[in-house]
């Protein structure tokens, strides 16, 4: 993309100067009124060939299209429509600075979908990338003519869920690795460094301690039976994928993880939060209870949670309230189907909604901690003994080659 460089004027009439990519002068001079910046010269300064090829076989340009994409992108949008520029422009415009070739066709699709005189929320629907409830927003923007509002909704809606999915994740990631790390230590040792000092000690007439006898005799039992292992435990995954795969398994394995004694009360803390800010932000948007019970469903990554609202989508449509539906003891936090209850006979859903999110998220944020720091000795702990056991084998076996132990 050609670099521009520009003389412009403010609504002060003051002059400034800088530079900015723009395809175009016309694109140049579209994003300087979004800037209330009123052009006065321009010239297009030449193009470093070895920095463009450097930009184009970046390896993230080919990345597929991130949550944070989406999130840039619908910040960006709301800034330019609040700044006045047109919707088409807008979407130009950011098209030609996304970073990611994906994101641009993605910008693209949509540049040319409402050109064609489809609206943006229908266009945003046939994106899988794009989640439903920004395409809900958006409708709903669009038929009350705040768009830009509703953009940044959804922006800071997408953000803070991506922030509480990021703590549940590395809170469950953390004592996984450092397990896997563990073990994977000690298994060198015990399959690679101690059987040659093994082939060592037996050349100088010497037995192996006791200590680092167990760990050869194990290695030397997975080096027997250890393609047996891997194979039985590939069936296991394979098994456990083709129940994953299977709608009635991944709904039973989704339980089950719910019901986990640590886990699942992470878990169901993660989803009554997600539900709670959801159905909050669709409602004070003007979406139908009904309409946001479904799009909130669409958004649970548990497919229990998501079948729990999708059984309360079908009784609130037929007049029955939604607190009892939410009540069910393995499923979303307890708070919220007391708390909806009350707010369905005060007439302020939406409020409470608000409020449980708030309190769920701040309460999730806190068990993540508290979870993290019990985990973390522990895992260290038992880490340490696997290691240290390998390890002080392996020095004794040393100080046995070296005639000081027997």
């Amino acid at each position: 993309m050609p670099t521009f460089s520009y003389i412009a004027r403010n609504r002060s009439g003051r002059i400034s100067r800088g530079q900015l990519e723009a395809p175009t002068p016309v694109d140049l001079r579209s994003r300087l009124n979004a800037m209330e910046l009123q052009l006065v010269a321009v010239n297009m300064l030449p193009t470093k060939l070895g920095v463009h090829l450097l930009t184009q076989l970046r390896p993230s340009r080919w990345l597929p299209v991130r949550p944070r994409d989406i999130e840039m992108a619908l910040h960006q949008l709301a800034i330019m429509l609040r700044s006045g520029l047109r919707l088409l422009d807008a979407l130009k415009a950011l098209q030609m600075q996304a970073n990611r070739v994906a994101m641009a066709r993605l910008l693209e699709s949509l540049h040319q979908a409402v050109s064609n005189g489809d609206s943006l929320s229908k266009a945003m629907a046939a994106h899988r990338s794009i989640p439903p409830i920004v395409t809900h927003l958006v409708a709903v923007g669009e038929q009350t003519g705040c768009l830009e509002k509703v953009l940044m909704q959804a922006k800071e809606h997408l953000s803070q869920r991506r922030s509480v999915i990021s703590e549940v994740r590395f809170a469950l990631a953390y004592p996984t690795v450092v397990t896997l790390a563990a073990i994977s230590i000690a298994a060198y040792l015990v399959l690679v460094v101690i059987p040659q000092l093994q082939t060592f000690l037996n050349a100088m007439g010497r037995k192996l301690p006791a200590m680092t006898q167990t760990l050869v005799d194990l290695a030397q039992w997975l080096q027997m039976y250890g393609a047996n292992l891997v194979v039985g435990v590939c069936l296991l995954l394979g098994c456990l994928a083709a129940t994953l795969y299977i709608p009635k398994g991944r709904l039973a394995f989704d339980r089950f993880l719910l019901r986990i004694p640590v886990v699942g009360n992470i878990l169901r803390l993660a989803g009554t939060s997600g539900l709670a800010g959801s159905l909050a932000l669709m409602m004070q948007s003007g979406v139908r209870l009904v309409e946001a019970i479904k799009v909130a469903a669409q958004l649970q990554s548990n497919r229990y949670l998501a079948a729990q609202l999708q059984a309360a989508s079908k009784s609130v449509s037929i007049g029955q309230p939604l607190a009892p539906s939410l009540s069910t003891q393995d499923a979303f936090s307890p708070i919220l189907g007391s708390m909806v209850e009350v707010a369905e006979r005060a007439g302020h859903l939406n409020m409470t909604l608000d409020e449980v999110a708030t309190y769920c998220d701040a309460e999730l944020k806190s068990r993540i901690k508290r979870m993290t720091q019990l985990i973390e000795p522990v895992v260290i702990l038992i880490a340490g003994s696997i290691v240290g056991y390998v390890y002080i084998a392996f020095f004794i076996a040393l100080m046995s080659a070296g005639g000081n132990f027997r």
